[in-house]
């Protein structure tokens, strides 16, 4: 080839190369642009809605609750009888309001008109779109947002979803030739460019919508010639590759709008929520405009901190609608004469229910496999309930504030703290959750990590060993008088807590009447290592020592930990798995599949569940638990208190079927608080249960199958009899009722002295003396010695009289439960300590329980089973077989 053509053709290879490399370059350069434009579904943080509160006529509700309610899920009050989506309006009698389509766990609700009748505090009457109907679900409240780094607030929003003048309204004030222009507009850089000459420097932009976007999405907002080539360039690029209705939607979802508390918000819903609490498709006109004036200069038209500038610039909008024929003259007057009336809906991570949060996000990552939260847009369903949140903050508030109003306070100390955990124990769903007192304050997390001593809230734990392994039964004796207990070379003397003893009690009095002495005597006679077997079942996952102290709940529990156990005595014995995520789906509405929650664990028969179920039953009617009746508690609840060494820790759990509260009171700090948990907790406990009482009552206990019920003696334990002044009824299973008639109130007794001719104290149980108690564990031998007290003085004769410091305390509140009972082991020495040593083996009585195969009979009542004693003995100086012990 000659060298004129052959170099031409080398040139043209060379163009085509370079055409073609920049041809490639462009493309990697444009689908770069494309891969970061924003579309549906557009970027936001996570959010934690409440679960969907369904009403039903009978429904607890006030018409305020209601509203609250509503106006937290985004509804607005109108004087309009049929009010639109988002709306709604007070009635007479109730409310009627038109729900917006929303998401639940179960689907998509809503998008009808709800008119719900109230009556007092209940739901009298519900209607849907005119027509009668048995339940309306509202739309949730949000929770919880989570936040990236640069804590930007977003609510995507689609133009379908407002009204036509609002994004109308951001065209007038920033770009009314939108629609005509490719991008950028010739006359606008004009414009600029004429009054920057003017000025000598770059004082006006001239930018159009598609140019603003692609500053906010890919360059800089540093002013320059070199920048706005770029923007000019990529603009055009938009333009032809996107709609100008996505274009718009992207805009509206990524300009800046000023911030709000310590958010960024990012788009007109952000914007609409932040200024006027709403959403965009309730904003008015005049709101739109305010709303589109803004974003020349969000700090200097600020609604709330500049709002007679906000008006101006509102009305120059209104103005421009009006010149440019799209809105008509009418409604613009209108709108520019009507006063800027703001919302504020300040942009919080968690403005309901933040201790909550971080519960949900850890189950979220455990359960659901969700790594990361924080602007990923998925939308999670708490199974927290909101007027139970709200009645449960409200219930600690008052109650915190009403018991420092008592205390002497001291310089320095810090406020009472409480926490409260109510849930479902049937599922183990969590409806109320409070960690403090107040999130901004503190945000330690009460529930699940304030490990605070147990006290006497444990002892329910100890009775259901002693039941399961058949030591006891409800109506069995224990003895309440003083001992002395070794244990790895120390000595310890617990007391009750007003400091007396009662000699022979029912195992359901020392558990009603919270006694301590007969608690620690029966953990001893069940073995310390069982007792903490059944605690670790139960939920309890500290690490214990086999101490006596144990039995009083010496060691450290969660709120979290303790309502697991006072679910697995609701729940007949089987424990719940405690979880806070009802569902969680991604930003497009897919549902996660998380894993499945565990069918509760049966950790104990169902009779033994019952049996301490029964027995804190009576502590509510007459028990330590009793002062919950004066809040209204009518229904047969169960419940403990508890109160720990020099009152600490204050702790009331109480339950039914379908709901477990637990409630703890105390100081951050560890000092003492000179209360107790019937006075702390108990009125915390009771509020909130009767304010949260379903339409129809809590659930009533059901007997499990194999439960009897039988009239015995309550000072004895054995069969009443027609001379027995005192009879009760009493639960059994039916293998373990009792047979044997009462003997105390048979003719020839008390003729027996519990003396010797010594003046040496004998066991009425056994006419022996006195002796020392040795239990034998993993830990070693522990030893109890036991004193006399005038066993014998109920038949005249003479004995010991009773040591001054057994008497009871005149100083002591009744109320108080067991506050002195619960100290740590202290070194004493008591010389006093009887002669002879018993070894003790608890050995298991009854059958091994049958197979779990046929269900409890549904809410029949409890057998009763009745056996004739026999007569009486001939003759008074015939003597029972065994002295009995005198009460």
């Amino acid at each position: 080839m000659p060298p004129g053509p052959r170099r031409a053709a080398a040139a043209g290879l060379a163009v085509a190369a370079l055409l073609f490399l920049g041809g490639f370059v462009f493309a990697g350069y444009f689908w770069t642009l494309v891969r970061k434009f924003p579309e549906a579904p557009y970027p936001q943080p996570s959010r934690l809605y409440t679960t969907p509160t369904r009403l039903e006529p009978g429904s607890p509700v006030t018409v305020p609750e209601l509203v609250s309610e509503l106006e937290a899920a985004g509804y607005r009050e109108t004087r309009n009888t049929t009010p639109g989506p988002g709306w709604y309006s007070r009635k007479r009698d109730g409310v009627a309001v038109r729900l917006r389509r929303f998401p639940t766990p179960d689907g998509e609700a809503g998008g009808l008109l709800a008119d719900i009748g109230v009556s007092g505090n209940r739901v009298r009457s519900l209607k849907a779109d005119g027509r009668k109907t048995e339940a309306v679900i509202l739309e949730p409240p949000l929770l919880a947002s989570f936040y990236g780094p640069d804590l930007n607030e977003r609510r995507p929003v689609t133009l379908a979803e407002m009204p036509e003048f609002v994004s109308q309204s951001v065209l007038a004030a920033e770009d009314d030739n939108f629609y005509a222009h490719p991008g950028v507009s010739p006359t606008g850089i004009a414009r600029a460019l004429w009054v920057n000459l003017k000025d000598g420097g770059v004082a006006q932009g001239g930018s159009t919508i598609t140019q603003q976007l692609v500053k906010n999405l890919y360059l800089t907002s540093k002013r320059s010639l070199t920048r706005k080539a770029k923007e000019a360039w990529i603009a055009v690029l938009l333009d032809l590759r996107y709609s100008k209705k996505s274009i718009l939607e992207a805009y509206l979802n990524e300009i800046y709008w000023g911030k709000s508390g310590p958010a960024n918000v990012i788009g007109l819903g952000a914007a609409s929520w932040a200024y006027f609490g709403k959403h965009p498709s309730q904003l008015s006109l005049a709101e739109a405009a305010t709303l589109a004036g803004m974003i020349q200069a969000p700090g200097t038209y600020l609604p709330t901190e500049h709002p007679h500038k906000a008006i101006e610039r509102r009305n120059w909008v209104l103005k421009r609608l009006g010149e440019l024929g799209w809105v008509p003259e009418e409604e613009i007057r209108r709108a520019q004469a009507e006063p800027l009336v703001v919302r504020p809906e300040t942009a919080k991570a968690r403005p309901f229910a933040p201790y909550f949060a971080e519960m949900a996000e850890h189950e979220a990552r455990e359960r659901f496999g969700v790594k990361d939260l924080p602007d990923e847009g998925y939308i999670l369903f708490a199974t927290i309930r909101w007027r139970d949140q709200r009645r449960a903050e409200q219930a600690v508030a008052q109650g915190l504030s009403g018991l420092e109003k008592g205390l002497e306070r001291r310089r320095g100390r810090r406020s009472l703290q409480g926490a409260l955990i109510s849930v479902d124990p049937r599922d183990g769903a969590i409806l109320a959750y409070v960690g403090g007192r107040s999130y901004s304050n503190s945000q330690f997390d009460r529930v699940r990590n304030a490990h605070r001593q147990a006290g006497s809230a444990f002892k329910p734990v100890v009775y259901s060993a002693a039941f399961e392994e058949a030591v006891v039964s409800p109506a069995s004796l224990l003895k309440d008088s003083p001992i002395t207990v070794k244990a790895k070379g120390m000595l310890w003397k617990p007391q009750n807590y007003d400091r007396g003893f009662r000699g022979m009690v029912t195992v359901r009095s020392a558990l009603e009447q919270s006694l301590n002495i007969p608690t620690v005597r029966l953990a001893l006679q069940v073995g310390l290592d069982r007792v903490i077997d059944q605690a670790k079942e139960m939920g309890l996952t500290t690490k214990f020592d086999a101490v006596p102290s144990l039995a009083l709940g010496a060691f450290e529990a969660t709120p979290y930990e303790m309502a697991e156990v006072y679910a697995t005595f609701a729940n007949d014995g089987a424990r719940p798995e405690l979880h806070g995520l009802a569902a969680v789906r991604e930003r497009d509405g897919e549902e996660i599949l998380g894993d499945d929650l565990p069918t509760p664990r049966r950790v104990m028969p169902a009779e033994v569940a019952y049996e301490v179920t029964s027995i804190l039953q009576g502590a509510m009617d007459h028990g330590t638990a009793s002062p919950a009746r004066s809040y209204g508690i009518r229904d047969a609840l169960a419940g403990k208190t508890g109160t720990t060494n020099d009152r600490r820790d204050n702790w009331f759990a109480g339950y039914s079927p379908d709901r477990v509260t637990v409630v703890w009171v105390g100081y951050d700090d560890n000092s003492r608080t000179n209360l107790s948990g019937a006075r702390a907790a108990l009125p915390i406990w009771s509020r909130f249960t009767a304010s949260v009482r379903p339409s129809r009552g809590y659930l009533p206990f059901t007997p499990p199958r194999g439960m009897v019920t039988v009239t015995v003696d309550p000072t004895t334990g054995q069969l009443a009899t027609e001379a027995c002044p005192y009879r009760v009824n009493e639960v059994f299973p039916e293998w373990q009722a009792p047979s044997e008639p009462c003997r105390r109130h048979q003719p020839g007794y008390g003729q027996y002295a519990s003396y010797d001719e010594n003046g040496v104290a004998l066991d009425p149980a056994t006419g022996l003396p006195v002796q020392t108690d040795v239990y034998q564990n993993d830990e070693g031998r522990i030893e109890i010695s036991n004193f006399g007290y005038g066993y014998g003085q109920e038949s005249g004769a003479a004995g010991p009289a009773v040591p001054a410091d057994t008497l009871p305390d005149p100083n002591a509140d009744p109320l108080t439960d067991d506050v002195e009972a619960e100290a740590a082991p202290e070194p004493t020495v008591d010389p006093s300590a009887g002669p002879g040593i018993i070894e003790i083996r608890p050995t298991r009585q009854h059958p091994e329980p049958a197979p779990e195969a046929a269900a409890p009979a549904a809410a029949s009542p409890t057998p009763i089973v009745e056996i004739k004693p026999p007569a009486p003995p001939a003759s008074e100086e015939t003597p029972p077989e065994t002295p009995p012990p005198p009460f």
